[in-house]
């Protein structure tokens, strides 16, 4: 058994000053505060909150995971883990339909002869695209956008053997309600995202099942006082859950603290959006078939253009949402349980509570990771020793 004693422990009852967690066999036994009563690592002055659940990971570490090389995998995982990340989706890009399909069978194969905590850590894939609009593409390749077709819908879930989570879509485009009505009938998360749509169509798309908004307001209709939009839609409706980046270039603080105040504690989740350039400093990096030109930590597509995905952790996340005056509580509700809730992982992890899976970071009082638990052993950082 291990015991974490001392810190300020984000629980899912609010924040327990002094407080303790228990850990036995991956699991997280028992929580308190106050004195535990037997040896303990200390934390004290030290943030303890539940592991992060990334739902939008491209890659990092000069890793990517758009083509599914498992090396590229397993790389990206090991370097979000570093940063707090315990769970995390796999997000492909826009590509033609033979190489996602590929792509989304190389992973399912790595994933199926992984170790056990590779296999844990890594949820499943989501697919950005490519039934997107090429009006709202960002750094998406128009070339390779369609309109929703069912059968290479079919070919993914088959060469995904299961592991396809989520799938982003634009709902103005033909065939979209019937797309998400097949996506939600196979057990798949149908995401809002790089889309055109008025709110009605956002709405109609959400009455059928939609439940996720792919990064809120970017690649996506501006929201207007008469013609709300996807962003206005997926705001007004309780039963989606909004995307954020919180990198201070996606979105304003503003916007941030709007989407927060307007869904409530169940309707935001923190994500990355990272690519490969995540970790890795300025520079030039391929973003499936585009180049991406990285300065002062930006991503864009070269030659000046669309944001292009992201440099973000969750870790920094998570400083800048505090920063930006948003309680601790709500933000790591949205960097962890909401994003655990929205992939059925709930039970399992995303909150710091007895039975559910010992995944913790644990941070000073910047904030930054000292170090990251998951089920129950130390993966990255030092805790010292505290067993009995």
């Amino acid at each position: 058994m291990t015991l974490l004693a001392g810190g300020r422990v984000v629980a899912a009852d609010g924040v327990l000053d002094r407080g303790w967690v228990s850990i036995a066999d991956g699991r997280i036994e028992g929580v308190g505060t106050g004195t535990a009563g037997r040896a303990a690592v200390d934390v004290t002055d030290h943030w303890i909150l539940p592991g992060f659940v990334d739902l939008h990971v491209h890659g990092g570490g000069g890793h990517s995971v758009l083509s599914g090389d498992p090396r590229g995998v397993a790389g990206t995982v090991e370097f979000h883990s570093a940063h707090g990340t315990t769970t995390t989706l796999v997000s492909l890009v826009t590509a033609p339909g033979d190489a996602l399909v590929a792509a989304a069978a190389s992973i399912a194969r790595f994933l199926a002869d992984a170790p056990a905590d590779t296999r844990a850590q890594v949820a499943g894939i989501h697919i950005e695209g490519p039934f997107l609009s090429a009006v709202r593409c960002g750094a998406h390749d128009p070339a390779h956008m369609t309109d929703p077709d069912p059968a290479l819908l079919r070919a993914l879930i088959v060469a995904a053997k299961g592991w396809l989570r989520v799938m982003t879509l634009a709902p103005e485009r033909s065939g979209a309600i019937e797309m998400v009505t097949q996506l939600v009938s196979s057990g798949i998360i149908a995401a809002i995202g790089h889309t055109d749509a008025t709110a009605a169509q956002t709405s109609a798309a959400i009455a059928y099942g939609a439940r996720l908004a792919t990064h809120l307001a970017n690649g996506m209709r501006p929201f207007h006082h008469r013609e709300p939009g996807p962003m206005g839609a997926c705001l007004a409706h309780p039963d989606v859950v909004c995307e954020l980046i919180a990198d201070g270039h996606h979105l304003h603080p503003d916007v941030v603290r709007l989407a927060a105040a307007a869904k409530g504690l169940a309707g935001i989740a923190l994500i990355t959006d990272a690519i490969a350039a995540a970790g890795s400093g300025d520079g030039r990096y391929d973003l499936g078939a585009r180049e991406v030109e990285v300065s002062g930590g930006v991503a864009r597509l070269a030659g000046g253009g669309s944001l292009a995905g992201s440099t973000l952790t969750m870790d920094a996340a998570v400083r800048n949402a505090v920063s930006w005056g948003i309680p601790i509580t709500t933000v790591s509700r949205a960097a962890s349980l909401t994003p655990a809730r929205l992939l059925g992982l709930g039970d399992e992890t995303g909150s710091i509570e007895p039975g559910r899976r010992a995944d913790l970071v644990v941070l000073d009082e910047s904030l930054q990771v000292v170090a990251v638990v998951a089920r129950g052993r130390v993966v990255h950082g030092e805790l010292g020793t505290g067993a009995s």
